[in-house]
C-alpha cells in the first residue's frame, strides 16, 4: 500500500512538472512571421507601449503617425505585454532604456528621439532583439537556441545575486511555515484536550470562539491585521507575526480534525482498556491515538500543505518570501516563465517533504501497532 501511494504521489508531481514546462514552452513560442525592424520608420501604424511620461507620449504621436499608443506606469506590465505580443515596441526615456538593455540583452534600441550628438539620452525606442533586422539573421541565430536559454538561466538565477534572493526567500518561507505549524499544533491540541475533557471552561469557550471566528477571515487579511494593527506597536518581526497569524488560522481546522477523529473511537474500546488495567493516558496512547492518527493523517497533511501555500502572502507585510523574491527577479529580467517555474518547483518540493516527513514520523511512532 505504501509503495502504491508513493508512486501515485511521484507520478502526480511529474505530471504537474510536465504541465508547467509545456505551458512555459507554449508561452515562449513565437510566430514565424514576425515583423523585422531596421529603423524608426518601420513602426508607423504599429502598437507602441509608452512608459510613464507625457513627453514620450507626445513625441510618439508626432514621430509615429497612426500608431496605437498605450501608456504604462510599471515597466513589468509593459514588458509582459511585449513578450505576449500585445505591443510591438517600447518608447521610454533614454536613461531607463539604457538600464534595461544593460541587464537584458533581449531588447535592442532601434533609435532615439531628441538624443544628443553622442546618441545618448532623449527618448529611446526599443524592440525585441529577435525582431531587429540587422541582428536577427546573424547574432541571434548564431548564438542558437541552447545559448539563448543559457543566457536566460544565468540572467534569472546568477546575475546580480539573484540566487541569493531565491535562497533568502526559501529560508523565510520555511521559517514561517515551521513556526506556524508548531504554533497551530500546540493551540489545536490544547483546544481539543479542553473540549473533550470539558476542562477550564473559562478559558476554552472564549479561546474557541476567537479561533473559529478568525478562521472565517481570509488568511491574507488576518496576517495584515495582525501585522499592521495588533502587533503594530511591538518590536516583533514580520516573520514572527506571520507565523502567529497563520498558526491561529490553521489551528481551527486542526482542532476540528483532532476532535472528530478522536471522539469517533467508540466508548466501549476506552472502557475495555480501563478494565484491562490501563490508565487513562495509556488508553489514549495505545488504543485511541493509533486508530485516530491513521484516519486523520491525510487531512492533517492537506492542512499543512494549505498552510504552506498561505505563506506566499507574507509579501503583503513586507517579508521577502519565495514569491516576493521571485517577483523581484521578474521585475528586473522581465522574464515570467523561469522565475515562476523555480518557485513552483520549490513549493512542489516542500509539499513532497511534508507528505514524507509527517507520514514517516507517524509510522515510527506506531511501529508496533
Amino acid at each position: 500500500m505504501k509503495s502504491i501511494v508513493e508512486r501515485k504521489n511521484l507520478s502526480r508531481m511529474w505530471s504537474i512538472l510536465l504541465c508547467l514546462l509545456l505551458l512555459g514552452a507554449l508561452g515562449g513560442c513565437r510566430p514565424d512571421a514576425e515583423s523585422l525592424y531596421t529603423d524608426l520608420d518601420d513602426l508607423a501604424g504599429k502598437r507602441l507601449a509608452v512608459y510613464h511620461g507625457v513627453l514620450g507620449d507626445s513625441l510618439a504621436q508626432v514621430h509615429f503617425p497612426g500608431a496605437d499608443l498605450k501608456d504604462y506606469d510599471k515597466t513589468l506590465n509593459l514588458f509582459i505585454d511585449i513578450e505576449a505580443g500585445k505591443r510591438d515596441a517600447v518608447v521610454m526615456d533614454g536613461v531607463t532604456a539604457d538600464m534595461v538593455m544593460a541587464t537584458n540583452s533581449d531588447y535592442t534600441c532601434l533609435g532615439r528621439i531628441g538624443a544628443t550628438a553622442e546618441g545618448v539620452g532623449g527618448i529611446a525606442v526599443m524592440v525585441p532583439t529577435r525582431q531587429y533586422a540587422p541582428l536577427a539573421d546573424k547574432e541571434v541565430d548564431a548564438r542558437g537556441w541552447l545559448q539563448g536559454w543559457k543566457e536566460r538561466i544565468h540572467r534569472n538565477l546568477f546575475a546580480d545575486e539573484a540566487w541569493h534572493l531565491i535562497t533568502g526567500g526559501f529560508y523565510t518561507t520555511v521559517i514561517i511555515f515551521l513556526g506556524a505549524a508548531v504554533f497551530a499544533f500546540l493551540l489545536a491540541v490544547l483546544l481539543t484536550y479542553m473540549g473533550i475533557n470539558h476542562k477550564w471552561g473559562w478559558l476554552y469557550h472564549p479561546l474557541h470562539w476567537f479561533v473559529f471566528t478568525i478562521h472565517d477571515i481570509p488568511s491574507v487579511v488576518l496576517m495584515m491585521f495582525f501585522y499592521y494593527v495588533v502587533f503594530a506597536s511591538t518590536s516583533l518581526s514580520g516573520i514572527v507575526v506571520a507565523a502567529i497569524a497563520l498558526g491561529v488560522y490553521t489551528s481551527a481546522s486542526l482542532t476540528k480534525i483532532f476532535k472528530i477523529h478522536i471522539t469517533q473511537i467508540s466508548k466501549e474500546q476506552r472502557e475495555a482498556g480501563l478494565m484491562l488495567g490501563l490508565t487513562s493516558r495509556q488508553v489514549y496512547r495505545y488504543v485511541v491515538f493509533p486508530q485516530a492518527v491513521r484516519t486523520m493523517l491525510p487531512l492533517v497533511i492537506a492542512e499543512l500543505k494549505l498552510l504552506l501555500r498561505s505563506t506566499s502572502y507574507a509579501g503583503y507585510i513586507a517579508q521577502k518570501d519565495l514569491v516576493k523574491a521571485v517577483d523581484a527577479i521578474r521585475g528586473v529580467t522581465f522574464d515570467a516563465f523561469l522565475p515562476l517555474l523555480i518557485v513552483s518547483l520549490l513549493y512542489l518540493l516542500l509539499s513532497w517533504l511534508i507528505t514524507r516527513s509527517v507520514g514517516g514520523m507517524c509510522q515510527k511512532l506506531f511501529v508496533h501497532d
